[in-house]
């Protein structure tokens, strides 16, 4: 739910009904509503109470930009969104601005620019008080276990985190996610990606699967083989809805190399690249992060899954110096637990909790939490729990 309810003044005609269509698509309430900004002054002089508002504000020419500042200096500390009509030169946009308005869009105006907007104002107003992260998980070559990594980092950040937590594959071919988990979605990104509508906060959480105490499944589609085709912007507008449903997002991206999958990077908070313990993954990884850095992107971390610890000449020091990243995270192989889990239909942690995988992933998400500013519930790890972990590890 957005955290402050709106007052529409001068969005009266049917025309707006765009505006009130996308204020409910963002899970924005409308307060009041007045025709014009005179009849909002007049009833309200100042604040009917210590509760802010959205005002969403329409200007149909310049002469009402007085009306503005009027209403800027009424409701001081009210977020006010005006909606601009016709052309208007840059003077007169920055005269719009300097009466008060917090955020500008042009009317009629693009979906992407509103919910831009909308998502400014929380930032600039203070009101974002548990920002999302969205964490991009992707291989760099096959084989290297991405979608293994990225449900056990997501059941752990539900679990130690104890916060919501989305887990998505954005993969246009066939998903893996339902099997693995045993679900039964009831819709799918095809659904989201495919559909006649954009992307909203209903048909998204509409779609979500529960799968566990905090977490929730988007799985990719299940019931077809056909490609999906997504229109330009699709996905970005995907993964700016699932940021208002959950605290983490954890996406399980293919390594296609593809428009769409730097699309999914250039949104992302953080990006995981999974390598394996060989030197053509390394040279890979190397390719790709110079990729991402000449894009401008955030430098990734990196998880060496199925590490081997006797691997001396490529243990977790030597493939940070190769590829200069002080962020590596070693995970521990445990084919035999992967495989129970799989038959389960369950998270590797609800099967094998002692797995040395799932405590080497525990540790990935307790620093992810920690640089969100969430203090992980880690579990007390007895001296049996070592034990097991300890022999897990000599038997792999």
């Amino acid at each position: 739910m957005y955290p402050l309810p709106a007052v529409l003044v001068n969005c009266a005609d049917p025309a707006h009904e765009s505006v009130r269509s996308a204020l409910a698509d963002n899970a924005v309430t409308v307060a009041a509503e007045f025709a014009t900004a005179g009849d909002l002054l007049a009833r309200w002089t100042s604040p009917p109470d210590a509760n802010r508002r959205l005002l969403v504000v329409t200007l149909r020419s310049l002469d009402e930009v007085k009306e503005v500042a009027r209403m800027e200096a009424c409701f001081p500390g009210w977020p006010l969104l005006a909606l601009v009509e016709g052309d208007c030169d840059t003077a007169g946009l920055f005269h719009v601005n300097r009466a008060g308005a917090s955020q500008l869009v042009p009317f009629p105006f693009q979906r992407p620019d509103f919910d831009a907007a909308l998502d400014r104002l929380l930032i600039q107003f203070g009101l974002r008080a548990t920002p999302c992260r969205v964490i991009a998980v992707s291989g760099v070559v096959e084989g290297c276990g991405a979608t293994s990594v990225s449900v056990g980092l997501a059941t752990e950040l539900a679990a130690v985190g104890g916060v919501p937590c989305v887990l998505t594959e954005l993969t246009f071919g066939l998903g893996r996610l339902a099997g693995l988990l045993n679900l039964t979605p009831t819709a799918t990104t095809r659904d989201l990606l495919n559909g006649p509508d954009e992307p909203n906060l209903g048909n998204v959480q509409a779609a979500l699967t529960h799968a566990g105490d905090h977490l929730a499944v988007l799985s990719g589609q299940v019931a077809g083989l056909e490609p999906i085709a997504a229109p330009a912007g699709r996905l970005t507008q995907l993964l700016r809805q699932l940021r208002h449903s959950a605290a983490f997002v954890v996406v399980d991206l293919p390594y296609t190399f593809d428009p769409h999958y730097f699309e999914v990077m250039a949104a992302a908070d953080e990006v995981l690249l999974v390598v394996r313990q060989d030197v053509p993954a390394i040279q890979a990884a190397k390719m790709l992060m110079q990729t991402l850095a000449e894009r401008g992107l955030p430098a990734p971390k990196l998880v060496v899954n199925r590490y081997d610890r006797d691997h001396a000449s490529l243990d977790a020091e030597a493939v940070g110096e190769r590829l200069r990243c002080k962020a590596v995270y070693p995970v521990a192989p445990d084919s035999t637990g992967h495989r129970a889990a799989a038959d389960a239909g369950r998270p590797l942690r609800e099967v094998v909790p002692a797995s040395p995988t799932v405590q080497d992933l525990r540790a990935v998400a307790a620093g992810l939490l920690e640089s969100a500013g969430i203090h992980p519930h880690l579990p007390r790890r007895t001296l049996w729990d070592r034990a097991r972990t300890f022999l897990t590890r000599m038997t792999n």
